[in-house]
């Protein structure tokens, strides 16, 4: 099994933007919500016109990119992440939009901002690449930058995410082990630190018709070989048939006051 919290493993997966993006053309291709996932966790802010936003493991700034015209122009967006390279890839993915943000290269469990500094912290498919004591090092440090009444928006997996194609990766890898912060056991989690969790669910599915991006999708795992991408098409191609493969999707977010 893959120890994705492993210091090595999670800088050669996140040096650059390039594993992350091969599994993001899955979801953007397949998925078959009436909206994207960055649209709809845009769709749960829940803030004044005039805010401070800071952005944890912002990676590509893919949420802040997808929906830049909807952003309120008093709010105050800080971009960031603890990889220089995805720091730079947001940097150019948002060059283009009209409208100032602040890019900053940030480790969550040492937040450089003063107490009470921000009124929304975003924390999207961060928590579960820390260990138990360093996120509850990132937890405390997102409380503490978060003014009263602040809001913390944290998404995350649950244990039923991607099931059918991780049925298959299986046979090729070793897949990584259960999330340590996850739908099921993030709230309790976050209620040792907020007074008021609530969990919202992403409705949406998978229907794949191609094994090129799932091959892609496993192939940016650690772990998995390349030499197996002629077998792994055989194997997606036999559960796509004739129509789809149908992928569970188990995806959500926790908002935290």
């Amino acid at each position: 099994m893959t120890d994705w919290l492993d210091d090595g493993v999670l800088d050669e997966q996140y040096e650059d933007g390039s594993n992350l993006a091969a599994r993001q053309v899955l979801h953007a291709r397949f998925s078959t919500a009436d909206r994207s996932l960055h649209e709809w966790l845009f769709d749960q802010f829940d803030l004044p016109e005039t805010a401070d936003v800071l952005s944890l493991g912002a990676g590509q700034g893919v949420l802040w990119a997808t929906n830049a015209d909807r952003i309120p122009a008093g709010w105050d967006v800080t971009v960031t992440d603890a990889s220089q390279g995805m720091m730079f890839d947001a940097m150019e993915a948002l060059e283009d939009v009209d409208r100032e943000f602040h890019f900053d290269i940030v480790d969550a469990r040492d937040v450089p901002y003063p107490d009470d500094s921000f009124d929304a912290v975003t924390a999207h498919h961060v928590l579960y690449h820390l260990d138990d004591a360093d996120r509850e090092t990132a937890l405390a440090e997102i409380r503490r930058v978060l003014r009263p009444g602040g809001v913390c928006y944290a998404s995350t997996n649950g244990e039923a995410n991607l099931a059918e194609l991780f049925d298959v990766a299986s046979e090729y890898g070793d897949l990584p082990g259960p999330l340590g912060f996850s739908l099921e056991n993030g709230g309790d989690q976050l209620r040792a630190v907020f007074d008021d969790v609530e969990r919202r669910r992403f409705d949406d599915e998978l229907a794949v018709t191609a094994p090129e991006p799932l091959i892609a999708y496993v192939l940016s795992l650690p772990g998995f070989d390349p030499s197996d991408a002629h077998e792994l098409a055989r194997v997606f191609r036999e559960r796509i048939g004739d129509d789809a493969l149908r992928v569970t999707k188990d995806v959500g977010v926790f908002v935290a006051r």
